[in-house]
């Protein structure tokens, strides 16, 4: 378990925990190492999911089944990626998608118990963890009320503006890099990617922003506040 402690360290699961603590308090909560070879998978549609995993080595696909027989990948999952977090707690509990490794990969996994409670050497470090999850849970809700926020927008240039706007108070400036490619963008935004380039295009040229590969410039903010309206 110690070989990994530095591969994980920097995740926000262990958040103000100090390097001999995270592992203490892993083999605390049985937490194991495991490796995945290519196309593997770490669990399917339906299953119950009693563990929380991070991403240690590889690429991890949640990959969703249509009912008429495709796959589509959902989203890729890197080093230091958690998942299963909003599943272990939940009342149904089953995953709504395959968890399929790409490539060799290896994975961290924790029970769910170990987020039940103190252990019983009453660490002051499990309280920590704990905590720590219950701040990644908060934060994905919020995310997630964010995220309707922007695809209540009638139009997709209201569905960029809201989410424009939402940077710019973050980082209380008018130039901003996106925090993600065009593509993950799209996805987010639920459209395909040539009609997400297309709007960006047209929001430049009718002088609202400037765009430069992931870079922003808001050039007109009280226009780009009355598409999100």
């Amino acid at each position: 378990m110690e070989n990994i402690e530095k591969e994980i360290r920097n995740n926000p699961l262990f958040r103000n925990m100090k390097e001999d603590e995270i592992i203490s308090v892993l083999k605390c909560g049985f937490a194991t190492v495991e490796n995945y070879a290519d196309n593997q998978l770490i669990f399917e549609r339906d299953q119950k999911v009693s563990q929380l995993g991070i991403v240690i080595e590889g690429i991890l696909n949640l990959v969703s089944q249509k009912y008429d027989g495709n796959r589509v990948i959902v989203t890729s999952l890197e080093k230091n990626d958690l998942f299963g977090e909003a599943l272990i707690y939940a009342s149904e509990g089953t995953s709504p998608y395959d968890l399929v490794s790409s490539g060799k990969s290896k994975v961290l996994l924790i029970p769910y118990r170990i987020f039940s409670g103190m252990c019983h050497k009453n660490c002051s470090y499990h309280n920590q963890l704990i905590k720590n999850m219950l701040t990644i849970l908060s934060d994905k809700i919020v995310m997630l009320n964010k995220k309707m926020n922007i695809l209540n927008a009638q139009s997709l240039k209201g569905r960029i503006a809201v989410y424009l706007l939402s940077l710019q108070k973050n980082t209380k400036r008018k130039v901003f890099n996106l925090p993600m490619n065009r593509q993950e963008f799209a996805d987010f935004l639920n459209v395909k990617r040539p009609s997400l380039s297309r709007e960006l295009s047209n929001m430049q040229k009718e002088g609202i922003i400037e765009v430069y590969r992931s870079s922003i410039k808001i050039l007109d903010m009280d226009r780009l506040r009355e598409l999100a309206d």
